[in-house]
């Protein structure tokens, strides 16, 4: 998926406009009183500096784009000008509306999609020094959770409401068995519900496990796992059962509020936990 700004866009149509705009102001004589245009003149130092100024970031745009005929067209405008042949006011002006013609005719055949500023809360970035939608801490201690953490963020951006829950439930997942791991329950084998059972079970028998009751945090060890477990148990009977069966539609927001959830959990669960 390519990500650009549509502001760099808008940007192209004004240097494509500067460079016409700087033509008829450098051709422009005034004869007899009256002020006129003469595109034949040959261009000037000016107006072949100012347009040379443009281009770059010109074709850099559209081949960014993906418009690469246009990008290289843009580039043998600017090869042309380098070169110091003699040419016209209306040369370059004749290019330039070649060029913003060749790019209406590459743009019919891409499709754009507009994400409002309110949903690119959840939308990842892949600059490989982002912390990630959930956190660097996430990141690192659940690295094969990255995928569906991006995925249900570019969901909810997009109004995938009930995928992106999908991809939150699988994230889930992936935070319970670690969890699990760390009481001996294993997922292997069973389903959501039995290993939240045993673990529940196991984190209310803490102080009286000599493991756990040794350490002289065990009762702070305690109230985490059993928080932990309590966003589990929420997840499981409010949305897992009915999304993993097809049985439920999300809306827009609902898919917000489990994005949270998860997001709050799996922070949680990283302050001690990784897979």
């Amino acid at each position: 998926m390519l990500q650009f700004s549509a502001k760099g866009f808008f940007w192209v149509g004004q240097a494509l406009r500067s460079i016409r705009l700087d033509c008829y102001m450098g051709c422009t004589q005034c004869a007899n009183g009256k002020a006129g245009f003469a595109l034949s003149m040959d261009l000037d130092q000016h107006a072949k500096d100012k347009a040379l100024g443009h281009l770059p970031d010109i074709e850099k745009a559209f081949r960014f784009l993906g418009l690469s005929i246009t990008a290289d067209t843009v580039k043998e405008l600017e090869d042309s000008i380098v070169s110091d042949k003699r040419n016209s006011f209306q040369w370059l002006l004749d290019s330039i509306d070649g060029i913003e013609r060749l790019a209406e005719k590459e743009l019919k055949g891409k499709f754009f999609l507009y994400i409002p500023p309110e949903r690119l809360k959840c939308w990842p970035s892949y600059k490989s020094n982002d912390p990630g939608v959930f956190g660097k801490q996430v990141d690192d201690k659940f690295p094969s959770a990255k995928y569906d953490i991006r995925c249900a963020g570019m969901a909810i951006g997009t109004a995938l409401s009930t995928a992106a829950v999908f991809h939150l439930m699988r994230v889930m997942e992936i935070g319970l068995t670690a969890l699990g791991k760390v009481f001996g329950v294993s997922l292997a084998y069973t389903n959501w519900e039995p290993a939240i059972a045993q673990i529940e079970s196991r984190v209310a028998g803490m102080r009286s496990d000599p493991t756990w009751k040794s350490l002289p945090d065990c009762k702070e060890q305690q109230e985490y796992y059993s928080q932990a477990v309590s966003y589990l148990r929420t997840v499981k009977d409010a949305w897992r059962n009915y999304t993993m069966h097809a049985r439920a539609k999300y809306t827009e927001e609902e898919a917000e509020q489990i994005f949270n959830a998860v997001k709050g959990f799996i922070r949680k669960l990283a302050e001690k936990v990784s897979e």
